[in-house]
Order: structure tokens, then sequence, then C-alpha cells
């Protein structure tokens, strides 16, 4: 990697975008979850609120980032920002709701706002796109990044957060979080994808300097060993759990799971940011 000036200048925007995928992506894999495996309204409004509370952390730290920032083909777009935040300041609202109506709406009425919630979350990840992409290349890169993070970052955070519904329904069927971890295996399978994508069609040069030369260890070590080979390994480790319905190691593991792919997903990040490519 480069200059720790730099790293410096760089960690409060890859921290802003790696909270807002965790508050997209976690009420995401709840309300899929609750389709498939009726977890119920209880989980997933709790979860809600947890979202909103992390997507708020993030616009503490998105209100405060300098627009003056080079990244690697000009500023950060000011305007855009702003807008990511007032869209940010929406789905805060829109989660808000979102667990309300859970706690006291009928079945559909808060799966159509749970609908519309995750429409307002796939907005937040646009503008996010939208104000970073154009200083990193292009908006489209900038999504194949925050889109697969949101996915596998959300399917972590919504892991863990339903072990721990387990202490609240001690009745609740394993069947729901073996679910989940399957949505983990699938959020690995994609970033597994973009990052095949990002390196086949990468420059020569950027190829060379993130497999063998200067940013090669955090590559290697951390988005690919912690990112996907550990996250698949410790994925593998709570669905053995589940199956023999061992919630306590499962939840452990779970704490492993969301620690392994925060390890993954901010290098990556960071990795984006300096070298364009997007990993």
């Amino acid at each position: 990697m480069h200059d720790p000036a730099s790293l410096r200048t760089l960690a409060p925007i890859a921290g802003f975008l790696t909270l807002l995928e965790l508050g997209v992506g976690t009420v995401v894999a709840a309300y899929a979850i609750d389709l498939i495996g009726r977890v119920g309204r209880g989980f997933v409004g709790s979860t809600a609120v947890i979202c909103a509370m992390v997507t708020g952390a993030a616009l503490v730290i998105g209100i405060n980032l300098p627009t003056d920032i080079t990244l690697l083909t000009g500023t950060i777009d000011a305007g855009a920002l702003a807008s990511l935040v007032h869209w940010g300041l929406g789905l805060i609202g829109a989660l808000l709701i979102f667990a309300f109506m859970c706690a006291v709406g009928t079945d559909p009425a808060r799966r159509v706002v749970g609908g519309a919630t995750l429409a307002v979350g796939g907005v937040v990840l646009g503008k996010a796109a939208a104000a970073f992409g154009p200083a990193l290349g292009g908006w489209f890169p900038a999504l194949a990044v925050f889109v697969p993070a949101a996915l596998l970052a959300g399917t972590a955070l919504g892991g863990m957060l339903l072990g721990h519904w387990y202490l609240v329904a001690p009745s609740l069927s394993f069947r729901p979080l073996r679910l989940m971890v399957n949505l983990v295996f699938g959020a690995v399978a994609v970033q597994a994808v973009v990052l095949v994508v990002a390196l086949s069609t990468a420059s020569a040069a950027t190829r060379d300097a993130l497999l063998r030369s200067s940013d090669a260890l955090p590559f290697w070590l951390l988005v690919v060993g912690a990112g996907l080979v550990f996250t698949t390994g410790v994925a593998l480790l709570i669905r053995h759990f589940a199956r023999i319905r061992a919630n306590q190691p499962a939840t452990a593991m779970l704490y492993v799971l969301i620690i392994s792919v925060v390890m993954g997903v901010v290098p990556a990040h960071l990795l984006f940011f300096i070298t364009g490519a997007p990993v």
C-alpha cells in the first residue's frame, strides 16, 4: 500500500462506505430471511432499528468528509455527496417506519413497507457510486464494489443478529440460520466473481501491483484470505453447528464471521481507492 498519510485520508471514506453497506445489506438479509425462513416480525423489526443506528453512525462520518480530497481521477463531487447524505437520512426514516410496521402492521403491509425500504437502500448505494465513482474511474466500477460488499457484510451481520435472536426465541427452528449461512455463501460467490472480473479487466500494471508487487500483501492476506477463504471456512463451521442445533458455538463463530468480513471489505475499499480496480 501507499504512504500512511494517504491511508489516514482514505480511512474515513472507507469507514463511511462500510457502515452504509452494513446498514443496507443487513436489512436486505433480514427481509430475505423472513420471506424464505419465516423468522418473524420481531427479528426483522429489531434489525431495522439496528440498521438505522448503523446508518446514523455512517452519516456522522459522511457529513464531516472533506470534498477536496483528490482520488484517482478527481475530487469528490460535493453535490453528489450531499445528495447521498440526504438519501441516507431518508433511509433512516424508512428503516424506522419499517420497524414500526413490524410492531403494529399486518404481514402484507410490513412487507410492502420493507420492500420500499430496500428500494431506498438501493438508491443509497447508487448515490454512493455517483458521489465517489467519478473520482475513481466511473460510477459502474464503484457500484461493482459497493453492492457485493453490502451483500457480504449484510449477510454476516444479519447472521450474527439472528444467532442472538435465538436467545429471545429459543424455540425458533434452526432452518433460518442455515438459510442465512447459505446467503453468506452466495454473497462470497458474488464477491469472488467480481474479483476475478476486476483482475481480468485491470491494466497490467494494476494487476501486477495487486498480485505480486506493492499491494499484494493486503490483497492476498486480507481481501482474499480473510474476506473470501477464511469467511467461507467460518460459514461452513456455522452451518455445521446450526445443523446440530448448537447455538452457542454458532453464535461465537458468527462474531468471527463479521470480523473476517470487515477485515476483507475495508482493505478492499482502500485498494479500490488507490488502484481503481473494483476489488
